[in-house]
């Protein structure tokens, strides 16, 4: 029976809401990467400065798509009540704090004054936690909907922790590359490739540890085999976004000399490694199902309909 037809799978959360945690996740990452550089030592200060221009922004982009899926601003206002209660309410205050941090370390940051390092040292630690939290959010957002068990993995949180470093280091990546002239910062590129390289190594184990936890279940195992069966997952966030972006950037990483291609390749990587970000995100989104029951033999399963209240039984017949 296809859950499409008896509503079996979730449909109130598709792209839109997809790209707003896939711009969260880039956000907050680049942030923590920008700002542990900026302990670092001035050897690091071009990734710290174009991190920071990148986390205010994309968190900024990412809260307009929120709202275009709410359909309301007066609901975003709504959003922060019950904090105590409710993970939206909690995750609205987590990203409206980290984007003041964010906007207040770009304008330190800014200034260049060497008096303000202790305000900027504050300011670093605290955008860190935030930015951390920011990550774990949307995945233990995800977790707080119990009516999708795919959803409520431990593990979800820390595949998009993992995959929001893994986005926010390739775009500071395309930043050094494009905005400071190329070959010229080819060294430093492929210091950056072999980090990129360890977190989408981290990245796989996680998702093929998610998966396969998910795979166990009995209430989670048809959502991680809808999910291995879309092709757009397989080729798009398998291959496109993990394995061919951890071949460029291990290759990039142990090149020899000022090869031109090391800067193609980490671009190119860069940019795959992004769109499979994104790609992880709808797949994990819409493969989420409604959970089964099995009941002196039947099977019971709810069927989600938008215009009633509440979701109401469906029975179907034992295989």
């Amino acid at each position: 029976m296809d859950p499409k037809v008896n509503g079996q799978l979730q449909t109130e959360w598709g792209w839109l809401v997809a790209i707003y945690l896939f711009l969260g996740g880039v956000g907050a990452g680049a942030y923590t990467i920008a700002a542990v550089n900026g302990f670092m030592g001035e050897s690091l200060e071009l990734s710290t400065t174009v991190g920071l221009w990148i986390s205010f922004p994309a968190l900024m982009i990412g809260s307009g798509f929120l709202l275009a899926d709410l359909g309301s601003p007066t609901k975003a206002i709504y959003a922060g009540n019950k904090p105590g209660t409710s993970w939206i309410a909690r995750g609205f205050w987590i990203i409206t704090v980290f984007m003041v941090l964010a906007f207040i370390h770009l304008l330190l940051h800014r200034s260049g004054n060497t008096t303000e390092n202790s305000a900027v040292a504050v300011v670093s630690v605290l955008g860190i936690v935030f930015a951390v939290l920011t990550m774990a959010y949307t995945g233990v957002l995800l977790g707080a909907s119990k009516g999708i068990p795919f959803w409520r993995s431990g593990v979800v949180p820390v595949v998009f922790v993992v995959s929001a470093l893994v986005t926010g280091h390739f775009t500071i990546m395309l930043g050094v590359a494009f905005f400071s002239g190329g070959s010229l910062v080819t060294e430093p590129l492929r210091t950056m490739a072999l980090e990129a390289a360890i977190l989408v190594a981290l990245e796989v184990l996680a998702i093929l540890f998610f998966l396969q936890a998910a795979f166990k279940l009995p209430d989670t195992r048809e959502s991680a085999l809808r999910i291995l069966r879309k092709r757009q997952f397989v080729v798009g966030y398998f291959v496109l976004g993990l394995a061919v972006p951890l071949v460029l950037m291990v290759t990039s990483a142990i090149g020899q000399g000022e090869l031109s291609g090391s800067f193609t390749s980490v671009t190119l990587g860069a940019l795959l490694g992004l769109i499979g970000g994104l790609i992880l995100r709808q797949g994990i989104l819409v493969c989420g199902t409604l959970p089964t029951w099995n009941i002196a033999g039947f099977k019971f399963r709810r069927i989600a309909r938008p215009k009633e209240p509440k979701p109401e039984m469906g029975l179907v017949p034992p295989h």
